[in-house]
């Protein structure tokens, strides 16, 4: 009886162990990959340093789409070699006690020291969502947020690989901030484009915008997008003008209609 009472115990101490083993194993990626670039060989959950081949080799790529196993944070950054190149991808997974990273290094990247590309590709903040687009056209966007985000985490991603933009990865806000931010891009050549960023509030919080995004929404402004298009824009300006003519047309038919004198009045003239 003792005995049996001993494997019981073994057996329950071992299972134990191995689920605490289970729960502190960190998050992972489970599935990667990239706009712009692919993957040389197959992708594991646990090996950590890979290579990517550039569909451009001037171009740099950027996050298409990914899986995860475990709860964590996404980050992505590019790194810069000691001349300023931008050499690989860095994805960061950030969970509470560390963080698992992953490197993809450009197999192919292709420099030129003469390149005078100055443009932005993309801004990357997590619980964040830049409008409009970022285009070649436009220096000024509004970069919405939680409402009540203290910390900026924005990455920026280039169009040139061989272009740098100098700014801080990390900004910390106080409680209802909205501050205008600047972005310069910096060419190969040393030309250089500024980008303004004008931070707005969203009035939901960190925790409502996550739960939008697990449910499978791709954006964080949803019925703001409608308000901030140029065809709503359109339509309430076509809307005006429809009501003013109306009301035009209304005062004008009323003036017609209106008699100058009573039916039972004498005319002075008669």
């Amino acid at each position: 009886m003792k005995r049996l009472t001993l494997i019981i115990t073994a057996l329950l101490l071992l299972v134990t162990g191995i689920s605490a083993h289970a729960a502190e194993e960190p998050p992972t990626l489970t599935a990667v990959s990239f706009n712009g670039a692919k993957i040389d060989g197959d992708f594991s959950p646990d090996i950590r340093d890979y290579t990517v081949t550039l569909d451009n080799p001037e171009t740099p790529p950027t996050l298409e789409s990914y899986s995860q196993s475990g709860s964590a944070e996404l980050f992505v950054t590019y790194e810069l070699d000691a001349a300023r190149h931008q050499t690989g991808v860095l994805i960061t997974l950030s969970f509470d006690g560390g963080s698992t990273q992953y490197r993809f290094k450009y197999s192919n990247p292709a420099y030129d020291s003469t390149s005078a590309n100055n443009l932005l590709k993309d801004i990357e903040c997590s619980l964040c969502e830049v409008y409009p687009e970022i285009n070649d056209s436009l220096t000024n966007y509004r970069l919405y947020i939680p409402s009540d985000m203290t910390e900026l985490n924005i990455h920026t991603v280039t169009k040139d690989i061989n272009a740098v933009c100098e700014f801080p990865q990390s900004i910390i806000l106080s409680a209802d901030q909205e501050p205008v931010l600047t972005l310069t891009v910096t060419a190969a050549n040393g030309e250089t484009r500024a980008y303004t960023l004008q931070v707005k509030r969203l009035d939901k919080t960190s925790g409502q915008i996550k739960a939008e995004l697990k449910n499978g929404k791709n954006s964080i402004l949803r019925s703001e997008l409608l308000v901030l298009s140029p065809v709503f824009f359109a339509a309430v300006i076509s809307a005006v003008i429809g009501l003013a003519v109306v009301i035009i047309t209304l005062g004008i038919l009323k003036r017609r209609t209106v008699k100058a004198e009573d039916a039972e009045e004498f005319s002075f003239f008669e």
